[in-house]
């Protein structure tokens, strides 16, 4: 059985401030298949590595990231790294083959022509996107993107992302109850899964080696976690492979 992906959800963010450059590099050095970065947009229309709507949980700020240029969020920095760094950071950080996996937390139609734009003088780079809504599929897929792209929609919105141009399907640990796993991999779509959060009683990434291993034997081909190096040894180490 070959080994999951391993996605650092925010970079390394066990070790490392999450979406920072010190995550990224360490998610690098763990050998992690796929690095995790949230993006989002100014209001001078740039693309920044940011989470949270504002800096108010990283720095301690108002902040609202759609209302403030480049140039202003450039000065602000937490745990000595710019709060919101720029995509150019994120491309210089990780190197060109590196797979990364954008979780796009502004659907609006002009920020995805902007992210659209940006990703398009990358075109070499290996690079997916996680969209949340089905209608999101729909217009980077007329706008020309033939990249993948991983559903991080609401159950309910998981045929129609399909119908759209989806590629590969995100669930939820807590929401990965009996045949939700195996029902989507025996039709040919593969699943990735968000460890932690909710039910689980873990933080959203945060994963336990048990459940990790029931939900590859279900069918699940990604995992997202926020310690890539004790994910993939907890799995290596079962499946008899080596990291």
């Amino acid at each position: 059985m070959s080994l999951p992906a391993i996605i650092a959800h925010r970079g390394y963010s066990t070790l490392y401030r999450e979406n920072s450059p010190a995550a990224w590099t360490g998610a690098i050095e763990a050998n992690a298949d796929y690095i995790e970065v949230d993006v989002r947009v100014t209001s001078d229309g740039k693309v920044v590595c940011c989470h949270d709507k504002d800096l108010k949980r990283l720095a301690g700020r108002e902040d609202a990231i759609a209302e403030v240029t480049s140039k202003e969020l450039a000065v602000i920095e937490a745990q000595g790294f710019p709060a919101a760094p720029a995509l150019a950071l994120l491309f210089e950080t990780v190197p060109e083959d590196r797979p990364i996996l954008f979780d796009v937390k502004d659907e609006r139609p002009e920020a995805l022509d902007i992210l659209l734009a940006a990703f398009a003088e990358v075109a070499s780079r290996d690079l997916t996107l996680g969209l949340h809504a089905s209608g999101s599929v729909r217009h980077v897929r007329t706008a020309g993107w033939t990249r993948p792209i991983l559903g991080l929609v609401k159950s309910f919105d998981e045929e129609a992302f399909f119908e759209a141009g989806g590629d590969i399907l995100r669930i939820w640990e807590w929401d990965t109850g009996p045949g939700r796993i195996s029902g989507h991999v025996e039709s040919g779509r593969p699943v990735w899964i968000t460890a932690g959060e909710g039910a689980t009683g873990r933080r959203v990434g945060d994963f336990a080696a048990d459940d990790l291993l029931r939900m590859v034997r279900e069918g699940a081909s990604g995992f997202l976690v926020n310690d890539p190096v004790g994910a993939r040894q907890v799995l290596a180490e079962t499946l008899e492979l080596r990291p």
